[in-house]
């Protein structure tokens, strides 16, 4: 079933259900107001008797039991005794009254009355039936109207789906919730748009750079077949470039490992030490830092970071600091190098991104960026002073702190 269908279902349903619900109160008031006057007349009926004199005009009756004694009158109608209360009985208006030694009960034979009764509930349903049937119709007319954006954001998804084309857009026509919506599906066509052309930069220049060591592993194993090269010197070069490949595939599977980290307990400031020990640069920090997060994804940041200021800054003022700050541990490598200009600052976390002919793959920084995104932090790299590049990793804390404030 359509939403249209169902909206104009739904609001003539509404409307069916509240005519019938003010209906049925004009019923009720239309009756109580003719039972009222009916019953009014059988109470001087029942004072005529009681004075002998003659009862109002219409056609009353009356029976009178007491005991084993009945009497009645020649038109009293075939009813059963009844128990005090007021009833209708095929046109008859009937009270049944207690009376000293048994039960007075008077009838009015007025089958106007019971037709006008009748004859409104009759019309309640049919002109509520009606005007439900109508509303129903204008009410399916309206919603085609009112959901004509969603139709055409419909249409829309359709085209996107068939033709796998995320350049269309749908017109924020009309306001309120609808409009939001048009609105938050053209954002996500944009961002749809971004992410698959990210995706297709990114596998673009992976081919890219791991088709490069094997064509030259390939050229060196060809130059040893045609005795250019001797085999040692060809087993060493082809060995590099499947290093420089292995390198490069260990890079790719940790970008690929989509913010999946397997948190355990750690000391942050040991791995720091243990890193810049292993690089033999000055480590300044506190002596344990607990934290809860990936050891080899963290460790493998760090050695990153150290490469880049190592491979960039040309090894000149290398050191590793750690803190903590606002909830957050900071770790970060310092180095006195060039430096990387400001416009080149923004795009040195893209994979592949390279701002020098220096040898690497342009992914240490990529890695060390996806590496503090899956721990929940972020990667800022800042110039360096006087000179070099400072690259901060903040991630959030998930253990007590060992203490240390402030950086070193």
């Amino acid at each position: 079933m359509s939403l249209r269908t169902r909206l104009a279902l739904f609001l003539a349903l509404a409307v069916g259900l509240a005519l019938l619900f003010q209906g049925g109160l004009s019923y009720l008031a239309f009756r109580r107001l003719v039972e009222a006057d009916l019953d009014q007349s059988l109470f001087l009926y029942v004072h005529a008797l009681s004075e002998g004199r003659r009862p109002p005009r219409g056609e009353f009756a009356f029976r009178l039991v007491q005991g084993e004694e009945r009497q009645e009158s020649a038109n009293f109608p075939p009813l059963p005794d009844l128990p005090p209360g007021a009833y209708w009985r095929e046109g008859w208006r009937v009270l049944a009254l207690e009376v000293p030694g048994g039960t007075l009960t008077v009838a009015r034979y007025d089958p106007g009355a019971a037709a006008a009764l009748r004859n409104f509930r009759l019309a309640l349903l049919g002109v509520g039936g009606v005007l439900t049937l109508l509303f129903a119709l204008l009410a399916s007319s309206l919603a085609g109207v009112a959901l004509r954006p969603l139709a055409r954001l419909t249409e829309v998804a359709r085209r996107v789906a068939d033709s796998g084309d995320l350049s269309h857009r749908v017109a924020p026509e009309g306001g309120g919730e609808l409009k939001a919506l048009a609105e938050s599906f053209n954002h996500m066509l944009e961002r749809l748009g971004a992410f698959l052309e990210r995706e297709r930069r990114f596998t673009r220049d992976a081919a890219h750079e791991l088709r490069t060591p094997v064509a030259a592993a390939l050229a060196q194993l060809e130059a040893a077949e045609a005795g250019y090269l001797s085999r040692e010197e060809a087993l060493a070069a082809a060995k590099e470039e499947l290093l420089r490949m292995k390198r490069l595939v260990e890079a790719l599977l940790v970008l690929a490992r989509e913010g999946r980290v397997e948190r355990v307990a750690l000391d942050l400031a040991a791995l720091a030490q243990e890193e810049a020990r292993a690089f033999g640069v000055p480590y300044r920090g506190p002596e344990a830092l607990p934290f809860l997060g990936d050891p080899l994804l963290l460790a493998q940041a760090l050695r990153n970071l150290l490469h880049n200021a190592f491979l960039h800054g040309e090894g000149r003022g290398v050191e590793v600091g750690l803190w903590t700050e606002g909830g957050e541990a900071v770790l970060e490598v310092r180095d006195q190098g060039p430096g990387m200009p400001e416009a080149a600052l923004k795009e040195a976390g893209r994979p592949f991104f390279r701002t020098s002919r220096k040898p690497g793959e342009g992914l240490g920084l990529s890695v060390a960026k996806k590496v503090a995104e899956a721990h929940g932090g972020q990667l800022f790299l800042l110039p360096g002073s006087p000179s070099g590049l400072v690259a901060r990793l903040r991630l959030p804390l998930n253990a007590p702190s060992a203490g240390a404030s402030g950086p070193p």
